[in-house]
């Protein structure tokens, strides 16, 4: 187990059972004393004291129940050997080997059972080494003894696993045993190991692992490799509505987390429109990556000096242009996202009645480029609109012939102009004190071209000027103009038009990349690693030491107590 405390109060618990259990086969033993012959007898193999033949004794009983209930071995010797070690006769020649092979017969459970109550006595069958090994995983504080140890002590895979697990992810496993672990190790044991850096992309544990299982644990290592239907199958939220958001579609309304906290795709949708209003909340909701990136973003719109990266994330045009508000002409020849800024301020200049700079600004797109530097790729297509607000801006000053040539330029760029170009033509030809004003009613109330709500609109103004005599007469004079057109067949065409073309003004609706969290990694979805599947990597390893187990009884020490 991981929780150290909790690994503690087991160990305690399995040494007060070990302990007992002692104590109950002491009472339950013969009330006779094995006599000192059987005892010498047995002290040959390695078995000291009269406990410890006990102890044996048992473990061969089980072997021998066992054997038989799988039909027995082939020739009956590793029985018969079990047969006279049991009647008092151990052979110290052939009963280590027949104990061996029939121990590879048992369940790894069964294994674990017999190597931990020899170990419990001191019979000590296998190799130094592998005695080690078996203090290990008979242990029930396996993460004391090998944190006491001198040296560390290899083993096979299910081992190192093992041992990997008892020291909380400490000791990695050997890469090139990976492998034969991934196949068989519980899933917790793979999540720890995954968290303290054991497994890595690289290691492709997926290929080991069952259908559900691999996409789980590619989920976990590989997130980007992952398609929308698998985490679909996953349930996998975050992943989903992130790609919701990247590729456009709706998202769910109900995007809040558990704790109530604002869904950060619903704020980055808001800003990525242009609502700056929850900027602040944004912020807390982002990574700290993507919460410098929004901070440099704020810090640029003081002066609207941007970096490349931001210029070219047209997902972020819209809340820039919220955040920057230039007090002067824009040079819209800096970049796409200028010469955008450029018109949409010309544009919003004129509803503001601000004629004269939104001319000046609309200017700006008329400029020869500098040398050596070409325009950028939109600001042609933006000269038309340009070049139609200039020529707007001339007409409010009453200059016709400024206001034709421009759209004569205009005119060889595209057809939309055509109408605006004749308009001028006959103005041009009509007495002054004869033509109507040159302006557009609908701008000079400060309405778009058309506005279905021009009524409201008057009617507000009237009551926001009903002491100023000459704003009322002027408001007046555009009313009647209004409803005279409407009366006229051609309607709004009397009007000039501006703008243009009403898509060129809009935000794009880009996602803004820049601002977009990084798919993180699907979170561990198993619990803590439990005492059964500790065991159960537990018994693997007993089976794998099985390789160590003694051939010959180990060399008598005649001076060891007994």
């Amino acid at each position: 187990m991981t929780d150290p405390v909790a690994a503690r109060k087991a160990a305690i618990e399995a040494e007060k059972r070990r302990l007992a259990e002692q104590r109950q086969r002491r009472e339950a033993a013969p009330s006779h004393r094995t006599s000192g012959f059987l005892l010498r007898k047995w002290r040959w193999l390695g078995v000291n004291g009269e406990e410890a033949v006990h102890a044996v004794l048992e473990v061969l009983e089980e072997l021998q129940s066992a054997n038989a209930d799988l039909g027995g071995d082939a020739d009956g010797h590793h029985e018969e050997q079990l047969r006279k070690a049991i009647a008092g006769s151990p052979e110290a020649d052939s009963l280590l080997p027949a104990v061996g092979a029939l121990l590879k017969r048992a369940t790894p459970i069964d294994v674990l059972r017999h190597l931990r109550a020899l170990h419990a006595v001191g019979v000590e069958w296998l190799t130094p080494e592998g005695t080690g090994r078996q203090a290990v995983i008979c242990s029930t504080a396996p993460s004391l003894l090998l944190a006491r140890s001198s040296r560390s002590l290899t083993g096979g895979p299910a081992y190192s696993l093992f041992t990997s697990v008892a020291m909380g992810g400490a000791v990695p496993v050997p890469k090139k045993m990976l492998p034969e672990v991934l196949r068989w190790a519980p899933l917790p044991v793979v999540d720890d190991l995954i968290e303290h850096g054991g497994i890595l992309p690289e290691d492709s544990p997926w290929t080991y692992r069952a259908d559900s299982e691999a996409v789980y644990l590619r989920a976990r290592l590989v997130p980007r490799e992952v398609t929308g239907d698998e985490a679909r199958a996953l349930e996998w939220t975050s992943f989903l509505r992130r790609a919701d958001f990247v590729s456009g579609r709706d998202l769910d309304p109900d995007g809040s987390d558990a704790d109530g906290r604002p869904d950060v795709y619903e704020l980055l949708l808001e800003a990525s429109v242009g609502d700056a209003s929850r900027l602040h909340e944004l912020d807390a909701a982002l990574p700290e990556e993507q919460r410098i990136q929004l901070r440099n973003l704020k810090a640029g719109s003081y002066e609207g000096n941007w970096s490349r990266g931001f210029l070219e994330d047209r997902g972020l045009w819209a809340l820039m242009s919220t955040l920057w508000d230039p007090d002067s002409t824009i040079d819209p020849r800096l970049s796409d996202f200028h010469a955008w800024t450029a018109i949409r301020r010309a544009y919003d200049l004129v509803i503001e009645g601000r004629v004269e700079e939104a001319g000046q600004q609309a200017a700006a797109f008329d400029r020869l480029a500098k040398p050596g530097k070409t325009l950028p790729p939109s600001m042609p297509g933006m000269l038309p609109e340009a070049l139609n607000i200039a020529a707007y801006a001339a007409l409010a000053a009453d200059d016709l012939q400024g206001a034709e040539r421009l759209m004569e330029r205009a005119a060889a760029l595209t057809d939309e102009v055509s109408a605006n170009l004749a308009r001028i033509r006959v103005w041009r030809a009509t007495p002054k004190n004869t033509r109507d004003p040159l302006t557009n009613p609908y701008l000079d109330l400060g309405l778009p071209h058309g506005s279905a709500d021009w009524e409201t609109r008057y009617r507000e103004l009237v009551r926001e000027s009903r002491f100023d005599t000459v704003k009322y007469a002027r408001l007046n004079m555009i009313r009647g103009r209004l409803d005279e057109a409407r009366r006229h067949e051609a309607g709004d065409g009397v009007f000039f038009r501006l703008p243009l073309d009403h898509t060129v003004y809009e935000a794009p609706d880009d996602v803004p990349r820049s601002l977009v969290p990084p798919l993180e990694p699907l979170p561990r979805r198993t619990s803590a690693t439990s005492g059964a599947e500790m065991e159960a990597v537990r018994a693997r390893a007993a089976v794998e030491i099985l390789q160590d187990f003694r051939t010959t009884p180990p060399r008598l020490d005649r001076h060891r107590s007994t």
